[in-house]
């Protein structure tokens, strides 16, 4: 009789878990949360002004080889013809991005795994232009899934350091 060594209940854990965001990416699961804080400064601005937020989101990745004639003139995979917006109130708050612009079918175009970049603005009611300085987000999509990221803005006159998330 062979025996087998068995694995630690944490290690199959971590695996189960690797393999259902694995899995749950290529069926289509590309949704996430987003929480987004204000400065007082910006707060009272877009208050004033009864401006909105508006969270961007765009989904990319590196082409395997087979798939570089569908690459960008960046040389990335374009995982939605056209950013996915939530808008929020003025007040700050919760964005969920759901994923919806995703072409998942261009999954399959991908090296790796799904990268995700998301840029937070005010939604420009009051103005043309916009108001905020805020952090962003650039990298894996399974980071952001995680657990919701934050992500704190300022006005852009305040010079705020923004960082980079999560």
């Amino acid at each position: 009789m062979k025996r087998y060594r068995s694995l630690p209940a944490v290690t199959i854990a971590a695996s189960a878990l690797l393999a259902c965001v694995a899995s749950a990416t290529t069926q289509g699961d590309m949704g996430f949360d987003v929480n987004v804080t204000l400065s007082k400064k910006a707060a009272a601005r877009l208050a004033a002004k009864k401006e909105g937020i508006v969270v961007l989101a765009s989904y990319y990745g590196d082409p395997k080889r087979s798939a570089e004639k569908h690459a960008n003139e960046v040389g990335q995979i374009d995982l939605t013809p056209q950013d996915e917006e939530v808008e929020i109130a003025g007040t700050a708050g919760h964005a969920h991005i759901g994923g919806t612009k995703v072409d998942t079918k261009r999954l399959d175009w991908l090296a790796g795994p799904p990268e995700v970049n998301v840029n937070v603005a005010s939604a420009r009611k009051s103005s043309p232009d916009n108001l905020l300085s805020c952090d962003f987000i650039d990298g894996p999509l399974s980071d952001v899934q995680r657990k919701p990221v934050t992500l704190h803005c300022g006005l852009i006159e305040e010079n705020v350091d923004t960082k980079l998330r999560p």
